[in-house]
């Protein structure tokens, strides 16, 4: 799928839709989360009526709390800091509490994505639950498209979804829908895909966006190292099982 010539308005937002609450996930990102919130906040500020900003960082071993305790200082950010490390996973869900727009806007903090592309997805609010943002094409190491592709396709064949980049890290998607799946995802590492999935047996309005996708500036993933790849995949196939016997048994 590619990304669509035509261009797409930067706003306004429509205020009869509802407020956004702009959600990043943060860990070890010193280096590069002041140019993300600055971006994100400068490209929303006038365009969106009613929106905030929450980052929920994640036990960082860096400079990112120093990083961030002084932008709280300048920026309208509401800052939530933990001691230790959750784990992606429960640090989004953990973010998602934190909410109170009737739309959730979660972003990784890496800037992979422009702040300009959340206008891709907003045109689809009116008539979708979650609009995923589909990198289009993905700007990362080979190990990691590998390992994207072959866990996206696991999931079509094993679970039977037709979307094909379930771990993206650029989603708009309904708060309600959002507080009634989140607690429910516990068995994959990746909380957005085990999400999809749930959201797609409860009926949800789902909908793929292509949308660009940069290469990392500076410092490396933090999800995953590659010494650690054969240990994770098998987690993840372990965990696709078990989510499969979870949806099979409520959906007999």
């Amino acid at each position: 799928m590619k990304i669509s010539d035509n261009p797409v308005p930067r706003g306004p937002a429509d205020p009869e839709l509802g407020g956004i609450s702009v959600v990043f996930p943060v860990h070890n990102e010193s280096f590069i989360i002041e140019q993300t919130l600055r971006n994100y906040i400068a490209e929303l500020k006038d365009r969106v009526p009613d929106f905030e900003v929450i980052v929920s960082e994640d036990g960082s071993t860096d400079d990112t709390k120093g990083v961030l305790e002084r932008l709280a200082e300048e920026l309208p950010i509401k800052l939530f800091m933990s001691d230790e490390r959750k784990g992606y996973q429960r640090g989004v869900v953990d973010a998602i509490s934190h909410a109170t727009k009737p739309w959730l806007f979660i972003v990784d903090s890496d800037y992979q994505f422009a702040a300009i592309d959340f206008w891709r997805l907003d045109q689809y609010r009116k008539d979708y639950d979650i609009i995923l943002g589909m990198k289009a094409p993905r700007r990362d190491p080979l190990y990691r498209i590998l390992l994207s592709k072959g866990y996206n396709l696991l999931l079509r064949l094993f679970l039977r979804v037709p979307y094909r980049d379930m771990d993206t890290g650029f989603r708009l998607i309904r708060r309600d829908i959002a507080d009634q799946i989140a607690p429910q995802v516990h068995y994959m590492s990746f909380f957005t895909a085990e999400f999809v999935v749930r959201a797609h047996y409860q009926g949800c309005r789902i909908i793929e966006v292509p949308v660009p996708h940069y290469a990392r500036k500076i410092g490396s993933t933090t999800i995953f190292y590659v010494s650690k790849l054969f240990l994770i995949c098998l987690q993840q196939f372990f965990g696709l099982l078990k989510l499969r016997k979870d949806l099979l048994s409520k959906n007999k």
